[in-house]
């Protein structure tokens, strides 16, 4: 019986240790947010595929100006004069009675109106030919290299556009963590306001009950209390759906359990407005993708125009033909074919036109995402030189607010002042916590917003 408690005992003390390693082991830190959603969330798996279809397309641009080979086999029977006649030429089989030198009579007065037989109608034939043929393309009108040129426009879009959507995630992971943070902050806030409401509610009973004050007073602070605890329930209801939020981003199981580290501030390089502008114009990987797209579609065009230009190419076979299963008669044939085309009645131009009309369209996307990007810069500034005001003047005004509230509750205790004053006191120092973390928030937010636009939202710069 010892023995059986003992090793309960045991096991109870081993579980508890193990304790800490399970709660530490559900902390997560800004990086290992940032490092779990980029190992698993499915967009980057897009932008990878993207990549891949890219340098795939550059690979086959660069692997066209090589010689192209080809070997064929062909087993052929037929009995078409001409067929047979052409497959025992290039067997090197022909004779002269295949012409009808056989049926050939000179003391027959028509000798020339006769139709030989052999020739005319000859026995069925085989052909087995085995042919090799490698075609050397030497100029077409600089199309391989227009190709290039957009495979190689299209990689460094896709490169870019893979960081811009890394970026993108990492200020989407971001602004979910710091609401974790700015929803635990409110939840400070409102418990602080329950338990003041309490202790308000205790106050009041015993001045109810000595008889200072009347039981409306003491209704009234009930009321603020249940106000209070509703709030607070507010608040951990935010906190919940912010932890929602992160956990759909890093793709982990919305029941897991998830705590988050420690808070991290964003901190800016020291720039104007003018110099964020233009390194959101120069360094934003969105706008450099854009700017690729762009540069591919217009070296498209060339690719589309090579067809008005001549091609030449070098074509070299090898080629056996035989009766049966063999490669006895061996034939060879080199040639340089040049070809132009003179006319097709408008159908490349009008693809130059719409590969023309394509590039157009892709600088005017460019020019309205630089555009974008300058609004995008010009209201997190201004939006974060708000926010900083509104910090410092909301910590003053929790200052104030708190040696207000003092000053009530001695009046209150004095019996000088209400209950209402106290509660509308009260409600003045929530406020003023409340806009406190706000501000807090839209400060890291707003700088979130410039470091995305300037290219800079990198986990290393954290």
């Amino acid at each position: 019986m010892q023995f059986g408690i003992k090793n309960k005992l045991s096991q109870l003390v081993l579980l508890m240790g193990l304790f800490p390693v399970m709660a530490l082991a559900q902390v997560y830190t800004f990086k290992q947010c940032v490092e779990t959603t980029l190992g698993q969330n499915p967009s980057l798996e897009v932008s990878k595929y993207k990549l891949q279809q890219a340098k795939s397309a550059l690979s086959e641009a660069s692997l066209s100006r090589l010689p192209q080979v080809t070997l064929s086999a062909t087993a052929t029977r037929s009995n078409n004069a001409l067929n047979v006649f052409g497959m025992k030429l290039s067997q090197r089989d022909a004779s002269f009675r295949d012409f009808g030198f056989a049926e050939f009579n000179a003391t027959n007065p028509n000798i020339i109106a006769v139709k030989p037989k052999d020739l005319n109608n000859p026995d069925a034939h085989n052909d087995f030919s085995t042919r090799l043929e490698v075609l050397f393309p030497v100029w077409n009108g600089g199309k391989v290299s227009a190709y290039q040129g957009k495979a190689s426009a299209m990689i460094k879009a896709a490169q870019h556009g893979d960081n811009a959507l890394k970026q993108f995630l990492i200020f989407n992971v971001y602004q979910a963590y710091e609401a974790v943070h700015t929803a635990k902050a409110f939840v400070q806030v409102a418990t602080q306001a329950v338990k003041a409401s309490r202790s308000y509610v205790r106050t009041t009973k015993n001045l109810l009950k000595q008889g200072i004050v009347v039981k409306s007073e003491l209704l009234s602070a009930k009321v603020s209390l249940s106000q209070a605890m509703t709030s607070l329930q507010l608040a951990e209801a935010k906190v919940l759906i912010a932890k929602d939020n992160l956990r759909s981003l890093m793709f982990i199981n919305p029941d897991s359990p998830l705590k988050v580290g420690s808070r991290k501030d964003i901190s800016l390089p020291n720039k104007n407005l003018a110099e964020f502008i233009g390194m959101a114009i120069t360094k934003n990987p969105e706008i450099k993708a854009t700017r690729e797209d762009a540069r591919s579609s217009k070296v498209a065009v060339a690719s589309v125009d090579a067809d008005n230009y001549p091609s030449f190419n070098v074509m070299a076979r090898g080629q056996t033909n035989d009766a049966s299963l063999g490669f006895n008669s061996n034939s060879y044939t080199v040639a340089g074919v040049l070809s132009w085309k003179l006319t097709d009645f408008g159908v490349t131009a009008s693809r130059v036109d719409r590969a023309n009309a394509l590039a157009n369209e892709k600088r005017s996307k460019l020019v309205v995402k630089e555009n974008k990007i300058k609004l995008e810069i010009l209201k997190a500034w201004r939006m974060l030189n708000v926010a900083k005001k509104r910090f410092i003047s909301n910590k003053l005004s929790v200052e104030q607010s708190k040696e207000a509230q003092r000053l009530i509750l001695k009046r209150h205790r004095g019996g000088v002042a209400t209950i209402a004053e106290v509660l509308a006191g009260q409600t003045q120092l929530d406020k003023t916590r409340a806009d406190l973390v706000s501000s807090k928030y839209e400060i890291n937010l707003q700088k979130a917003k410039i470091k995305l636009a300037i290219g800079a939202m990198n986990l290393e710069q954290f």
